[in-house]
Parts: structure tokens; sequence; C-alpha cells
């Protein structure tokens, strides 16, 4: 992609990356939407109904900076407390679902038979203690993130 070509040399920040993407396609989609809302105004229209005339698209050097901005401050809140607190949480939101679906399989592989299911049933049992740990972890994460507010 030029985006990725023209500043891959600069930066192999993927978040960076990822944030010059989403600016290209909002500069795009503002593009189109002005371009519809001109077409929609052609023609007859009352006076000051236009829409304002559309500003010249944002040059590549524009948007880094957009982007650099917008992944300084999405890091700056990362690190803050609610950025942490947030973060865990959703750690430990992603251990639980994964909890769930563990024993769903240990569930279903007792089912078909706990002796001739012993080795699948012993790694499930692995995997669910691992992702406790996980889980655990989170929980505490949050927790020094609610405690570092005071």
């Amino acid at each position: 992609m030029y985006v990725l070509y023209i500043f891959s040399m600069e930066t192999h920040d993927p978040d960076l990356i990822d944030l010059l993407i989403a600016e290209r396609a909002g500069d795009q989609a503002r593009m189109v939407w002005r371009a519809r809302e001109a077409r929609r105004a052609a023609g007859v229209a009352w006076s000051g109904m236009a829409p304002p005339p559309c500003p010249p698209p944002r040059t590549e050097p524009e948007r880094l900076t957009a982007a650099r901005a917008k992944l300084a401050a999405r890091r700056r809140w990362r690190g803050s407390a609610q950025g942490r607190f947030v973060g865990a949480v959703a750690q430990v939101q992603a251990a639980a679902r994964d909890l769930h679906a563990g024993g769903e399989r240990a569930r279903e592989a007792a089912a078909r038979g706990f002796q001739d299911e012993r080795e699948t049933c012993e790694a499930i049992a692995r995997d669910l203690r691992r992702q406790t740990l996980g889980l655990i972890a989170g929980v505490r994460a949050a927790r020094r993130a609610v405690r570092d507010l005071s």
C-alpha cells in the first residue's frame, strides 16, 4: 500500500501504521460525503443551503502528524491508571471467555467417555489452570490500577 511504502522506511510501529491507514480512510470517507452533499445541493437550492466548500485534502505529512498525535494520546491513556484498569479488565474478560470455552470442552470430553478421554481431560485441565492464572493476574493488575488512584 502507498502509505506503508512511504512511511515504512521511517517507522516500523504497527500502531502508527494502523492509525495512518485510518487517517487516510477517514479523509476518503469525508471526501465521498462532501461530494454526495454537493450533488444533492446541485441545481436549484435555497440561498445558504449548499454545503461549505471542500477544503483541500490533507497531505501525507499532515496525516502522519495527526496519526502521531493520536498514537501519543492513546499511549498516554494506556499508561494512566484508568487505561491500565480497562486493559486489565479486558484481560480478565478474555480469560473468562477462554475458561468458559475450556469448561465446555471439558464437559464434552467427559460426556464422550471419561475413561477414554483421560488424556484430553488432563490437557484441558492444564489449559483451565493456565487460563485461571491469567484471570487472576488480570484481577491483580486491575486492583493495582485502582490503588494507583489514591
